[in-house]
């Protein structure tokens, strides 16, 4: 009678322990759970709650890093991952926008096939709001007008 009743109970000396494993939650609902305190940790840049579990969250996020680079490199042709290599080096957070339209687009079946280095051109076109090669720096248009003032040496 005990086991039945007492196993949804924790006594203090076994519930304490961080790395006690003895979970009744839906796997969904400990997924949400997991991925929301991982955010809660990024955002405030706190600790995990032991060692363990730092350990789990940085082996999810690499293993999850690897799945998105090989879904954007099965994507991509050779020539279009080496300019986004090396957007990435220049401008990290613009290669990040890239690989999110690739993925999105992916996802919405819009690719008809590999995506080319024009292609990807023009991704990042369409990111940097159709500033093009040759306006690339953006931000707002500088004029300089000279004024007209007589100087002594126009005379």
């Amino acid at each position: 009678k005990r086991s039945a009743a007492a196993s949804h109970v924790r006594s203090p000396s076994r519930g304490a322990h961080p790395s006690h494993t003895e979970t009744h939650m839906d796997p969904t609902l400990e997924a949400i759970k997991q991925k929301r305190l991982a955010e809660l940790g990024a955002q405030e840049g706190g600790m995990p709650q032991s060692a363990e579990d730092a350990q789990a969250a940085q082996e999810r996020a690499e293993a999850m890093q690897e799945q998105r680079a090989a879904a954007i490199a099965s994507l991509m042709e050779p020539k279009a991952r080496e300019r986004l290599a090396r957007i990435a080096l220049v401008k990290p957070e613009k290669a990040q926008a890239l690989e999110n339209m690739l993925l999105q687009a992916a996802q919405r079946g819009q690719l008809g096939g590999k995506v080319t280095e024009d292609a990807l051109i023009g991704m990042l076109e369409k990111i940097n709001g159709g500033s093009g090669e040759g306006g690339g720096r953006g931000g707002p248009k500088i004029e300089m007008r000279r004024r007209n003032v007589m100087d002594d040496d126009d005379w």
